[in-house]
């Protein structure tokens, strides 16, 4: 029974972000969980088809590079586009792809703002919007489809070097359980993970000295005494993509470790 429920066997994902850090630690985990296809997206085409081979090579599984920016709307089209040359339904849509900004208040500019709001919030909202028919095409009440938008920690914490990015993920946060009422009845459950501490391109200046003593403190202050890895992050949207989680809709999931429970 186990294996049934943890099972992604026949399902077609899109994973927005994917090449490096935790997109591509949740694309591994639904090719480990036996998904027919996995799709993932960014920016880089060299360093995206790198990685959908090492994934293809690792799990067995077909991982499938589509390279798209995400910043305008025009590029959420054009990946929509591009993924339905190749598909005609998914069973899956991981909105992941971000931008982390941060800096103080008086220097903080109307750009940054907005590229933040842009690529945090507006584009994982209507790349959602242009795929709905591929995600409802073949949802049932018994297997419905799933949407996991990617929060942060900082959505529920007041940093004031991060506003911007603090900012759009709280929206996020406000956001999913709206989708997924508004989506109910397609049979497209709407969810978020708000992950604490990993170690992923963003944080990659935190960790990647492990002797250096900030890091060491840092790992004091989190109550699991360690970062996330692939398989906290893997396993978490692998169950809210399967039978496991298939009645939740609407939530935030904190995958953090415990670090808000010391603020």
């Amino acid at each position: 029974m186990i294996e049934d429920l943890f099972s992604m066997s026949g399902k077609v994902c899109l994973v927005t972000g994917g090449s490096t850090g935790l997109g591509s630690y949740m694309a591994q985990g639904f090719l480990e969980a036996g998904a027919a296809r996995v799709y993932i997206t960014a920016r880089s085409a060299d360093r995206l088809e790198a990685k959908a081979k090492e994934l293809s090579e690792v799990t067995g599984g077909e991982c499938i590079p589509i390279v798209g920016d995400l910043s305008a709307l025009e590029g959420v089209e054009a990946l929509s586009a591009a993924l339905r040359e190749k598909e005609s339904y998914i069973d899956v849509l991981v909105n992941n792809a971000g931008l982390g900004t941060g800096g103080p208040f008086s220097l903080m500019s109307a750009h940054d703002w907005d590229r933040t709001m842009d690529i945090n919030l507006r584009a994982p909202l209507f790349l959602t919007q242009a795929l709905l028919d591929m995600l409802k095409s073949r949802a049932t009440v018994e297997a419905p489809s799933s949407v996991i938008f990617i929060s942060s920690v900082a959505a529920s914490e007041i940093y004031a070097h991060v506003m911007a990015y603090s900012t759009s993920k709280k929206a996020v946060e406000h956001l999913t359980p709206q989708l997924a009422l508004s989506l109910a009845d397609d049979h497209v459950r709407v969810n978020a993970i708000a992950p604490g501490r990993f170690y992923s391109e963003m944080t990659r200046g935190a960790w990647e000295d492990p002797e250096a003593e900030s890091f060491k403190a840092e790992l004091q202050r989190i109550p699991a005494h360690r970062y996330g890895d692939m398989q906290d992050i893997a396993g978490v949207a692998v169950m809210l993509c399967s039978r496991a989680g298939a009645y939740f809709t609407g939530e935030v999931l904190n995958l953090d470790g415990g670090h808000r429970l010391r603020r």
